[in-house]
């Protein structure tokens, strides 16, 4: 009598296991699941694509300032690809260079102010997109252009607002 009593807490607790078992399984799909439908990670392009759309819904560009912002961004982004790849480049062979027992400084220095002139022609070029995205603007958009890359600009490249130092203000 005693076995049975045992054995019926064995199966009772083996339905209880794997009731919880078959919950947390579910619980962690339907969490991937919503993971997956409902992230709010952005791609690279998406990003470029809000910017176009924001030019459109905040600035107010029509069909035709949006296809000449279209044929400004592709010239630009092909240039900044570039020099993107070539800073990429350097950076790789700046670690690579953790790896050796003994660097000189001077070499050290000089990858970095390698990097520091292309990045300072990619920030250049970015100026001269950006006027010439706002060029596109009539008188009336310019303001509302200007808005939206003092925003763009205070928010940063992960997209969270950063602080402004009394220097700044």
């Amino acid at each position: 009598m005693i076995l049975t009593n045992k054995g019926m807490n064995n199966t009772e607790r083996n339905k209880t296991l794997i009731f919880i078992i078959a919950l947390l399984l579910i619980t962690n799909l339907a969490l991937l699941a919503y993971t997956f439908i409902f992230s709010k990670k952005h791609s690279f392009d998406k990003e470029r694509e809000g910017f176009t759309a924001a030019l459109k819904k905040e600035v107010g560009f029509t069909d035709r300032q949006l296809e000449q912002f279209k044929q400004l961004k592709e010239k630009h982004w092909a240039s900044a690809k570039t020099d993107m790849e070539q800073i990429r480049k350097i950076k790789q062979r700046l670690f690579d260079l953790t790896k050796q027992p003994v660097v000189p400084d001077s070499t050290v220095a000089l990858l970095a102010d390698s990097i520091a002139v292309l990045q300072k022609r990619a920030e250049i070029k970015a100026f001269h997109h950006f006027k010439a995205t706002r060029a596109i603007c009539t008188p009336e958009q310019q303001l509302k252009y200007d808005s939206l890359m003092t925003k763009i600009i205070r928010q940063g490249r992960n997209g969270r607002p950063i602080p402004v130092s009394a220097s700044n203000k």
